[in-house]
């Protein structure tokens, strides 16, 4: 029915507006009325379909405003029935305050008539037959008929636009309102460049510049000047434009040059083709909070870094929560890796002053290790009645009767636990296990920050010396730039060097006074995988015995007199390095076995200290003396001088290198003349001989320190040595070959050469013979064989 009153409404429009064909007495005319007529019926179709079923009531009325024809959705919209809208004056749809105005913009609209399509900024309402108003927008589309003008009127409730459309409005004054509001916060717009486009209240106090000052300027000038020359600004609204919005706190500028800690927000603004056109920016001031938290986390630092424990943040702990969960006892228990259990200090509140005490708890039948290992609260109304009480005397000891025990947890994991105890039962509910919890996820994180900044302490005091170390080290004038020679002898002390190189092994350098044997040792470094990290020296025989300890293991704040900070030793200095232990039959008997354990267990403790300190060091150890003739006085401790002795390694004396004496002299001769600023050309082939004639007793030391005084003595190109003095000296000497200035290096020696024998299969002449491997003359080797009592069944191969 409705597709049938549809078509007939639109066929007494199309009448309306097209006149009735007839037949003519011409055929083109008729085919032509045909064609029209057609088109009249497809448009009549058209029409019908849109009068049936548009969304929006259509009137069709005349020039008088009387109501011709209305569709379904007129009826609908307005209340009325089809036949209630014939004849009737479309005045009658509009509200009486309107209603007095309307023929005459009806009339005006009828002389002049035209197309008004809707959404024509006019606030227009409408009437139904219930005497309700509604919000309208309205088309009207004039049409000329042979009847006269018609007017088609295209009626759409906007009630739910017109709603929203005020909801809009009233959010967005909301909006204004508060942004306007807002003191705390700086709030504005910047455009796609980052200048600024709007300027809150907030935004005026905080940063000190007025609308009039800031609009259309850069938002750069907020930034300091470090930022601003690392281009920060442009960075951040890079950074906003891909990720859509980013947060930061840093220090920006107010505008008379005074710096403030901002928290800041930039979100960027997108067209809806996803273009970025603007920034929107939120700047809070949090200087006075960060100023607070700062304070804060000193004073908690400060307590720990004093204390070496968390005995004063467990007192401004207790206070804290005193105040929320009354409580006659606070303990807070930290895992101690060590011994797999918690180490608990606890405060007790009396009349004398605050009682506090550490005990070390296991995990397991302990409530502490039970909120440790479940990672909950812990509850327990009657501690001694529990069959936790065992891991609870500590408190029950002290009259508790009731506890709460909460797990600290940081970055997801259990660092501690936070407990309160009572004297009396049942003093804590379950609301104040949620409570005390809340406030253990602020306790993890402070004690977990002052357990870093003591780890950072110990670390900074442990660079600081190591630094101190270190420059000593370079300012230390480095007697050799390399191991200078190419006897034979130094060649197999070199491939002993390289072989023992590459692995963990402790080395025991043995050789006399001057021969060099740091330089092998920091050569054994030079050549491990330690390579890379600390080479640590320690002379034994020039420290007092009473320090050694202290230089070696270190000592914590008030160890002894004087000890007023803590200081690292020379072994955790060296740790994942080198240590090198120079002089070691000079080391104190009482003081032997502490260094044995540190090499056995990889670990030790500083003087004053409790705490087992671990750490993975290479020992290189050197000496002049005879440590196997000291064992047996009982001067030195034999399973040390066992664990020393893994690898030994002989330094030659420099007697027994006479063909390197020429390349040390010219290396020296060289060094000294270029810091002291002189031109040497010449070496007088006299000196040279002289030099290679002496035994040295001094070895490279002497060596050095002679050549040392010839540049100083040079006045032009040809060095000066004082030949005089070598002659006094070679005259005042016996013929025969010089003995070590220290007899008890004959043992040393003699350890040497057997070795050397064994590996030349006994052989002492020839170019692969022991005399050649040692840079010795046969009748030399022969000599020391005799003197060393050597028999040739130790060393031959039968």
């Amino acid at each position: 029915m409705s597709d049938l009153r549809g078509e007939r409404d639109a066929g007494y429009i199309c009448s309306k507006v097209m006149p009735e064909m007839r037949p003519s007495d011409s055929p083109e005319q008729d085919a032509a009325s045909a064609v029209e007529e057609s088109r009249a019926k497809v448009a009549q179709f058209a029409l019908a379909n849109l009068f049936a079923v548009s969304p929006n009531a259509i009137f069709v009325t005349d020039d008088n405003g009387v109501i011709l024809k209305a569709n379904p959705r007129a009826t609908e919209l307005f209340g009325y029935k089809q036949a209630e809208f014939l004849g009737r004056r479309i005045e009658d749809l509009v509200p009486a305050r309107f209603r007095s105005a309307h023929p005459s913009h009806r009339e005006n609209y009828c002389a002049h008539p035209r197309t008004r399509p809707m959404g024509a900024a006019l606030n227009l309402f409408a009437l139904r037959k219930d005497g309700s108003e509604f919000p309208v927008d309205i088309m009207l589309k004039p049409l000329q008929t042979q009847a006269g003008l018609i007017v088609l009127s295209f009626v759409r409730d906007i009630t739910e636009q017109r709603a929203a459309q005020e909801a809009l409005r009233r959010a967005d004054l909301q909006l204004r309102s508060i942004v306007e509001s807002v003191r705390d916060y700086a709030i504005y717009l910047l455009d796609k460049d980052g200048n600024v486009m709007t300027w809150n209240p907030g935004a005026e106090r905080i940063k000190g510049y007025t609308r009039d000052d800031i609009v259309g300027k850069h938002f750069s000038r907020f930034f300091t000047q470090e930022d601003r020359d690392r281009n920060r600004p442009a960075e951040l609204m890079r950074m906003a434009a891909e990720k859509g919005r980013i947060e930061e706190e840093a220090w920006r500028v107010r505008k008379d040059g005074s710096r403030f800690w901002a928290e800041i927000s930039l979100t960027s603004i997108r067209d809806s083709d996803g273009e970025v056109i603007g920034y929107a920016k939120v700047t809070r001031d949090y200087t006075d909070r960060k100023r607070a938290e700062e304070s804060v986390m000193l004073q908690l630092s400060s307590a720990l870094l004093a204390n070496m424990d968390v005995r004063k943040l467990l007192g401004a702990i207790s206070a804290s929560i005193n105040e929320v969960i009354p409580h006659d006892a606070a303990t807070l228990g930290l895992y101690d890796k060590a011994s797999g259990g918690l180490m608990v200090q606890f405060l007790l509140p009396d009349e004398s002053g605050a009682h506090r005490k550490e005990v070390q708890l296991q995990l397991e039948d302990s409530p502490a290790g039970e909120a440790y290992r479940t990672r909950e609260a812990v509850v327990i109304a009657n501690l001694r009645n529990s069959g936790l009480a065992a891991g609870a005397r500590h408190l029950t000891n002290i009259g508790m009767q009731s506890g709460c025990w909460v797990p600290l947890i940081h970055r997801a994991e259990v660092i501690g636990v936070l407990a309160v105890a009572s004297r009396k039962e049942g003093n804590f509910s379950e609301r104040d296990a949620e409570m005390l919890t809340d406030i253990a996820g602020q306790v993890a994180m402070a004690v977990n920050n002052a357990l870093a900044f003591r780890q950072i302490a110990e670390l900074r005091d442990r660079l600081t010396q190591e630094k101190q170390y270190l420059e000593e080290e370079i300012n230390i004038e480095n007697r050799f730039e390399d191991i200078i020679g190419e006897s034979t002898g130094l060649r197999q002390v070199l491939k002993d060097i390289e072989t023992v190189a590459s692995t963990d092994a402790t080395v025991l350098i043995q050789g006399e006074t001057g021969t060099g044997k740091e330089l092998l040792a920091r050569a054994i470094h030079r050549l491990s995988p330690r390579r890379d990290r600390t080479f640590v020296k320690l002379n034994c025989a020039a420290i007092p015995a009473g320090l050694l300890e202290s230089e070696l293991f270190g000592h914590e704040k008030g160890a002894f007199t004087g000890a007023i900070a803590r200081k690292p030793g020379r072994l955790e200095l060296a740790n994942e390095g080198t240590l090198f232990l120079d002089e070691i039959g000079e080391m104190p008997l009482d003081l032997q076995p502490k260094l044995l354990r540190a090499l056995q267990e990889r670990e030790f403790e500083r003087l004053g200290g409790t705490r087992p300190i671990s750490v993975n060091v290479r020992l290189i150890a050197a000496t002049n003396r005879d440590l196997g003739k000291m064992v047996a006085e009982k001067q030195f401790r034999a399973d040390l001088y066992y664990r020393l002795k893994v690898f030994p390694i002989f330094s030659p004396p420099l007697r027994d290198r006479a063909g390197d004496i020429p390349v040390l002299v010219r290396h020296f001769v060289a060094t000294h003349a270029r810091r002291m600023g002189k031109h040497i050309e010449r070496i007088p082939d006299e000196a040279m001989e002289a030099l290679q004639r002496w035994k040295w007793p001094g070895n490279i030391r002497e060596l050095e320190n002679l050549l040392e005084r010839a540049v100083i003595l040079t006045r032009g190109p040809v060095l000066h040595v004082p030949i005089t003095e070598l002659q006094d000296m070679e005259e005042a000497e016996p013929e025969e070959d010089v003995e070590p200035e220290n007899p008890s290096l004959r043992a040393a020696e003699r350890e040497h050469i057997l070795r050397v024998l064994r590996e030349s299969k006994g052989q002492i002449g020839g170019p692969d013979g022991a005399a050649a491997r040692l840079g010795l003359k046969r009748t030399t080797l022969n000599s020391k064989l005799k003197k060393l009592g050597i028999e040739r069944s130790e060393y031959s191969i039968s």
